[in-house]
């Protein structure tokens, strides 16, 4: 294995542990903002600045949870990127890096996060939200 590909390599599994981190992160801030919705949901006291604000938080959770796919996302297709330019066959492992570029299936940088990530975010807004704004049933 040639020391560019090395190199290639530990910076893709150095942006894998990145993404790790960052997705554990990301779990831990939607526990929060679900936990605000409902505390928010609980009070008495809460008026409309607290459901706004609320809401606004589990929003920008979420946000920041998009933004941090995106760039996990953005590491594999880089990498895939540089393996077809570089050619497989100047892999050390051709095939490792032919079933590496059918993996990762493009090697065209994607500004979003994949398709099942955006469903989870979705059904983690609507959970938010509706903590947050549906009536409560007494």
């Amino acid at each position: 294995m040639s020391e560019a590909e090395q190199v290639m390599w530990g910076f893709f599994n150095m942006g894998r542990l990145i993404s790790a981190m960052s997705f554990i992160g990301t779990i831990i801030a939607i526990w929060l903002a679900l936990r605000i919705a409902n505390m928010t949901r609980a009070s008495e006291e809460s008026n409309i600045v607290t459901k706004i604000l609320s809401s606004a938080f589990g929003i920008l959770v979420l946000g920041g949870a998009y933004t941090g796919a995106s760039i996990g996302r953005a590491n594999w297709t880089n990498t895939a990127n540089i393996v077809s330019t570089g050619g497989v066959d100047n892999c050390a492992n051709p095939a490792f890096c032919q079933s590496f570029l059918d993996f990762v299936g493009t090697t065209e940088p994607s500004l979003m996060p994949t398709t099942g990530f955006i469903i989870f975010l979705v059904v983690i807004l609507i959970m938010i939200l509706g903590q947050i704004w549906l009536p409560k049933n007494n």
